[in-house]
């Protein structure tokens, strides 16, 4: 009778517990809630569980990467007007930067699409990727959100629109039967991977208010400056000539995609620590040189430098399209912009037909490289592509 009565009493204690927990997150929703409304689901109450016990020392990492940022990601969405909880977005679309299975293809804090980035005027290459640059990549975040807040009054909808895509939105929309435009009955007409997208996006600032009320952030970070790169370079020369750690120089630097700053038409930043700013400036002469080992046993060189450092002018090189081949996929081969490519064969729109013969140019330093390019099979194409 006693140990039945112990059991009662402990289950009693274990439902109490219970929802007085689930009291308690919704009330601080309630509480932190801003423009976007903050809605409690079951979904969120077990994520906000796996956060904060479970997987605490993974969000610890997360939390620790979004809050050395926080002071500049407040004034880049004060500055465009958009919601500031909308900066928490960066957590629940990318762990801030760190790979998922969500979307691959989208990329960044703000797990942006190519065709999104390109659009906010974000610089993509082969070598070169902004969307990793914490700033540009809420900045860009920011322009695209006011655009689909143009359409949408609702910041859920803004939110899940951003993720899914307009038509996705749309299509469960129909499937809802719903006229009253019902966010959550639409919400739940949309294809499995995205269902979550809005119960992440509460979780992420529901998390991130628990840590900063709890003073759990940990956020000792070296002082960082920006140095000027004009010339081919690697991080590894880098590396041994600052002695600067390599992993430290490939995370304060995550838009350089292979360890290289290429020698293009604009001019490139490094991070590096403001303790070696003045020694940078001191080796500058000696750091760039083309005839270091490591470069010439790695990258193609002629491939590297840009087009106002070549001699001998452009040459025009021909690319046969082939089944499967878009714009996109052939600036990606090219280093070049899609703008380019149309400009230099007068194509206004991005139909293509097989076997029609297009127009690339570069520089003739550089053309002993590209011209193999309209000979590779499509796996070899593939493998250029993935490598970046």
């Amino acid at each position: 009778m006693i140990a039945r009565l112990s059991w009662k009493l402990i289950f009693s204690i274990i439902a109490f517990h219970a929802h007085a927990q689930t009291d308690s997150i919704q009330f601080r929703l309630k509480e932190i809630q801003g423009q976007v409304s903050l809605d409690y689901s079951l979904a969120v109450s077990k994520k906000i569980q796996e956060y904060t016990t479970s997987s605490f020392q993974n969000t610890q990492t997360i939390f620790d990467r979004f809050f050395s940022y926080d002071n500049q990601l407040k004034q880049v969405f004060e500055q465009r007007g958009v919601p500031l909880e909308l900066r928490f977005a960066c957590i629940s679309l990318s762990n801030c930067g760190q790979p998922t299975n969500k979307n691959l293809a989208r990329k960044g804090w703000y797990s942006l699409s190519y065709q999104n980035a390109r659009k906010q005027g974000l610089f993509l290459s082969n070598y070169i990727d902004e969307r990793f640059d914490v700033i540009k990549s809420a900045q860009a975040f920011c322009d695209a959100i006011l655009e689909i807040h143009k359409r949408y009054q609702d910041w859920r909808e803004v939110y899940v629109v951003f993720c899914t895509g307009d038509a996705l939105w749309q299509k469960a929309k129909i499937l809802s039967g719903d006229s009253t435009n019902n966010f959550f009955l639409i919400n739940n007409c949309l294809e499995t991977p995205f269902k979550q997208s809005y119960s992440d996006y509460v979780v992420a600032v529901y998390i991130a208010d628990y840590f900063n009320r709890r003073d759990l952030i940990k956020t000792d970070l070296q002082e960082i400056a920006s140095v000027p790169i004009d010339q081919f370079i690697t991080f590894d020369r880098i590396s041994r000539k600052l002695d600067v750690d390599l992993n430290q120089l490939r995370s304060i630097n995550p838009i350089y995609k292979k360890d290289i700053i290429p020698n293009i038409d604009r001019l490139n930043y490094l991070k590096i620590p403001t303790s070696k700013v003045d020694l940078f400036y001191q080796l500058r002469d000696s750091l760039f040189t083309e005839s270091n080992s490591d470069s010439a046993r790695h990258y193609p060189l002629d491939k590297l430098k840009s087009k106002s450092s070549t001699s001998g002018g452009f040459v025009n090189i021909v690319y046969t399209v082939r089944s499967g081949d878009v714009l996109i996929r052939i600036a990606d081969l090219y280093d070049c912009s899609v703008s380019q490519i149309r400009r230099w064969n007068n194509i206004r729109g991005d139909y293509l037909r097989i076997d029609q013969r297009l127009i690339i140019k570069k520089p003739s330093s550089q053309q002993a490289y590209y011209r193999r390019i309209n000979k590779m099979t499509k796996a070899q194409k593939n493998n250029i592509i993935r490598k970046d």
